[in-house]
């Protein structure tokens, strides 16, 4: 109870700026990978005894890229945070090919070629990790204010 006498409100100490940020690279992931999966064509009869499997949009997917964008500028931001970044961004992209992989064996498709979709999360974490670590220290050299003292010849 706080000093009127009423229960304090939830959710009023929640996120900060720094979480905020954080939750918006993971949506931005999370909505890619939902695109590359809505979009996908799935099975297609292509005559005969041929079929064509498509269990996630490789434009979409391969969106999935531009995530060093976001993870750049939160970490920019929020340098302490970096590491986090990376992780929120990569988590929705390794659940990717997992539903695709599950998608293919599932539906009897599965020929173990499948498991090399977890390459393009795999070939993401150096490019997000790089994107972190040069948003990180460019976000702390903004903030420390002896460099500006420095700069100025003082």
């Amino acid at each position: 109870m706080n000093r009127e006498g009423s229960a304090p409100q939830a959710g009023r100490h929640g996120l900060g700026p720094a979480g905020r940020a954080l939750l918006c690279v993971f949506l931005i992931s999370t909505v890619l990978v939902v695109l590359a999966l809505q979009t996908a064509t799935g099975v297609t009869y292509l005559g005969g005894s041929s079929y064509n499997t498509e269990f996630a949009n490789p434009t979409w997917w391969l969106a999935g890229f531009l995530l060093f964008v976001p993870i750049y500028l939160s970490s920019r931001r929020y340098p302490k945070h970096a590491a986090i970044s990376v992780v929120a961004a990569l988590v929705p992209q390794f659940a990717l090919p997992t539903v695709v992989v599950y998608g293919y064996m599932d539906g009897g498709w599965g020929s173990g070629l499948e498991f090399f979709g977890y390459l393009f999360p795999i070939f993401m974490m150096p490019l997000f990790a790089a994107a972190a670590a040069v948003g990180a220290w460019l976000g702390r050299r903004k903030q420390r204010p002896q460099d500006g003292l420095r700069l100025a010849g003082r």
